[in-house]
């Protein structure tokens, strides 16, 4: 149990055991895109096929190691970026993954899990805090999951996940079924209203702010906590500033 105020702050490697690509990765999946079966499911999410591969052949030829900096120098394309950045993270929302026998070997939600449920029914109890900048739903699904067989009650294990404040600064692929009101189950069905909620939910780099809600929550976090850690984080300067308590007076 974390008595002592603690913020954990994610990044891209934070998920990356749990098989989620990193920024490279992304950017070669959606690259992948073209002439795929997945093109026609984007295209029913309301993208055309011109416009689709026209993004794809431009972010391919930019020498851009990631989706997000590309489209950071190249807004016109933020709708469809988003829309291909789901596509391709979706179907790695793979339950299986998170537990054995498939579960990676540094798995790390497993040990959270049994630091902050220790002893046995006082995770709510937890002075913890986590800013993720990532888009997956992964560690919350998670937490729900083995709290629901822990309590043998998914309404009890929602009502402790409800005062467990995780925050996407940078949105997500879509609000957590069943801990929020709406939103998507955590599976990779790839669909064109799957797409749609995910896309609706990402917050490309270039246009999140600091004012945003979330950014404020961060920020309310980190001024209050006694010890910072950061998993997975690759440095970026606006991210950094954002957070607010790390910038110079």
């Amino acid at each position: 149990m974390l008595t002592n105020p603690t913020v954990l702050i994610l990044g891209a490697g934070a998920s990356s055991d749990y098989n989620f690509p990193l920024g490279q990765g992304l950017r070669d999946l959606v690259c992948g895109l073209k002439g795929g079966a997945t093109v026609e499911i984007i295209q029913d999410a309301g993208y055309t096929l011109t416009l689709i591969n026209e993004f794809i052949d431009t972010l391919r030829k930019s020498g851009f190691s990631s989706v997000d900096w590309f489209l950071e120098e190249r807004p016109e394309y933020i709708g469809i970026g988003k829309a291909a950045i789901a596509a391709s993270l979706i179907p790695f929302e793979n339950s299986d993954r998170l537990f054995p026998p498939h579960a990676p070997q540094n798995h790390w939600y497993e040990l959270l899990l049994n630091v902050l449920d220790r002893p046995l029914g006082k995770f709510e109890t937890n002075n913890l805090s986590i800013i993720t900048f990532n888009y997956d739903r992964s560690l919350e699904h998670y937490l729900f999951t083995a709290l629901t067989t822990r309590y043998r009650s998914s309404e009890r294990a929602a009502e402790v996940m409800s005062k467990f404040s995780i925050v996407h600064v940078h949105g997500s692929l879509g609000g957590l079924l069943p801990l929020e009101e709406t939103g998507r189950f955590y599976e990779p069905t790839l669909n064109p209203e799957t797409i749609k909620l995910a896309t609706e939910k990402i917050v490309i780099v270039g246009e999140a702010s600091g004012e945003t809600n979330e950014f404020e929550r961060a920020r309310s976090f980190l001024q209050d906590a006694k010890r910072i850690v950061f998993l997975g984080f690759g440095y970026h300067p606006e991210s950094i500033e954002r957070l607010g308590i790390f910038n110079k007076p």
